[in-house]
């Protein structure tokens, strides 16, 4: 049974802010924690002339430019036994492309072909065994049609059996893309490498798990996914009334969108409801209900009435309930994933008057708590938009809740941050952190949401340390603890790794880094306020590397006499 799978990375830019920023390296961790038995191996490598990836070209000059060939020595040079592994091709380029005007979709196609039969000669393999899997990068600039004309490309390849693809049209939907230090720029940023990984992941899961199976079938079609209302979700308001239920729904689009009908009581308010904002994307719709609805107790109804399903998770239409309050406080149960046709019940309770707001609302107080017990130490910075009441939340370990419901104090932008420590003594190896929001709540008046700010594990900051809770939900984050009970901010794998070390990452460790083989990105720092000393950590020692005057550096243990050769700057 075939027990190892490739997955070649190519692509330009972003791709290479996909691997630099650690996507794909928790790509690749996801699918071997949920693939028992499965090794993945990532193939990929930038910076010289045979790579499969090269920033700021153009794909359909590849053949021309020289970047084919790059690619094809690259994959050349593969030793045999991982050649002959089975190979999904994940492609991420499309920039370039489609900031060039007059790129048709045949001429797309045409070149995609040429290229992949070329690739498949390389690992000595046909289409059975080397399925692709299409992104597409929401790039800032483009041309006329050539980004449409792309994607119809991708689409028409991945209704091709012959030619075996899928195409994952929001894998990297809503993304901040702030990889140029601001907001709807050109490159996305470590967050955004993440989302990317945790769609990636449940999306390939199915065709890793084939392949390593050894099966010849090829993935389903994705079929065209209709294109999202401006904004990525629709606003609308039915019935009549002073009360109000406000509901967030999302969908997994797939053939058409779902749609749904909403009762009251048992009464239906307005007529059928289309959703329109993708649920992968982190988009909502919001429909409020208003009514009159008497003192007591009532149920609000959410009817999913067209469930579609072709084979596959990414060919399944489902319907998703994010959220529901009513008169602005969030129910206590407000949450569902309609993964079939039929209803769903959500109990709410009208007071014969407006109780006060439990809890009190924000002061922009700032708290400070430790919760658990152990040696080992997960500190989260925080904080909220209070309205009617703080955010509340609730943190659990490898799913395990520590320290019950807790309250945010901090407000947002107001230069202060909650502080919380979550202690614990946890083995070597990998874990998940999950911060779940509980009681979001929006009206006229505001809109209630928490933030975590930052976080750090033994005092090395998370790869992934930040996130924005608009909804009710989990997030997760991954840590680290080394043998030497470090916590690892990265830790290295047995291929060539590039550590990206943006300004303002805080503290990081990086485990397993191996001299003369990994490189060090520095994205954002002076190098000429560089200095590299031998260090001890922990009693772990190592090399140091620190900038004058910057609040953060980076530890390697057990590494020695570090030289320029181990360091990029960008």
């Amino acid at each position: 049974m075939t027990t190892d799978v490739n997955i070649l990375i190519r692509g330009q830019s972003n791709a290479l802010l996909f691997v630099a920023n650690g996507g794909a390296r928790d790509l690749e961790k996801q699918l071997e924690a949920s693939l028992p038995g499965v090794n993945v191996n990532i193939i990929q490598h930038y910076g010289d002339k045979n790579s499969t990836i090269y920033s700021g070209t153009a794909f359909l000059k590849w053949d021309t430019d020289g970047q084919q060939q790059g690619l094809l020595n690259y994959v050349k040079a593969e030793p045999a036994y991982i050649k002959d592994n089975p190979t999904v091709t994940l492609w991420m380029h499309n920039e370039y492309d489609g900031n060039t005007g007059g790129v048709t979709t045949a001429n797309w196609v045409s070149e995609v072909k040429t290229d992949a039969a070329l690739v498949r000669s390389a690992l000595g393999q046909d289409a059975s065994t080397t399925p692709y899997v299409f992104t597409y990068v929401p790039y800032a600039y483009a041309q006329g049609n050539s980004p449409a004309n792309i994607q119809a490309g991708m689409r028409q390849l991945s209704s091709d059996s012959s030619f075996n693809a899928s195409f994952h049209s929001t894998a990297m939907s809503g993304l901040r893309m702030d990889g140029d230090g601001y907001a709807n720029s050109s490159h996305m940023g470590q967050q955004d490498a993440m989302l990317v990984a945790d769609r990636l992941a449940d999306s390939m899961k199915g065709i890793v798990s084939g392949l390593a199976k050894g099966s010849d079938s090829t993935p389903s079609p994705t079929p065209p996914t209709p294109t999202p209302a401006p904004g990525g979700g629709t606003t609308k308001t039915i019935g009549t009334g002073a009360d109000s239920i406000v509901l967030k729904i999302s969908e997994d689009a797939y053939n058409g969108h779902a749609q749904y009908t909403i009762s009251v009581d048992g009464k239906q308010v307005g007529t059928t409801l289309t959703a329109s904002a993708s649920h992968a994307a982190g988009q909502y719709d919001v429909i409020t209900v208003k009514g009159d609805w008497a003192p007591g107790a009532h149920k609000v109804t959410v009817n999913f009435i067209n469930d579609a399903w072709g084979g596959s998770a990414a060919t399944d239409r489902n319907l998703h309930v994010d959220g529901i309050t009513y008169n602005g406080k969030a129910l206590a149960t407000g949450e569902a994933d309609l993964l079939r046709n039929g209803p769903v019940d959500f109990a709410f309770t009208d007071g014969s008057a407006t109780p006060a707001p439990s809890p009190a609302p924000g002061t922009g107080t700032a708290v400070v708590k430790t919760i658990g017990t152990g040696a080992d130490s997960l500190v989260l910075k925080l904080s909220q938009d209070a309205w009617q009441g703080n955010a509340q939340y609730s943190v659990f370990v490898d799913g395990k809740q520590i320290g019950g419901t807790l309250t945010a104090g901090a407000l947002h932008g107001s230069g202060t941050e909650d502080t919380l420590t979550i202690k614990g003594d946890w083995s070597t190896g990998d874990h998940k952190l999950t911060v779940r929001f509980l009681n979001d709540a929006a009206g006229a008046g505001g809109d209630r949401n928490l933030y975590v700010e930052d976080g750090s594990f033994n005092g090395s900051t998370l790869g992934k340390h930040s996130s924005i809770f608009k909804i009710n939900g989990p997030d997760d984050f991954r840590f680290t603890k080394t043998a030497d009970g470090l916590g690892a901010t990265f830790s290295g794998t047995a291929n060539k790794d590039v550590f990206a070390v943006q300004h303002g990452d805080g503290d990081m460790v990086i485990a397993n880094f191996t001299k003369g083989t990994d490189k060090l990105q520095f994205e954002g720092f002076n190098k000429a306020t560089m200095h590299i000393v031998a260090a001890s950590e922990g009693g772990v020692s190592g090399s140091l590397v620190i900038f004058d005057a910057e609040a953060e550096n980076v530890f390697l243990p057990h590494v020695t006499n570090l030289t320029a050769a181990d360091m990029l700057f960008v």
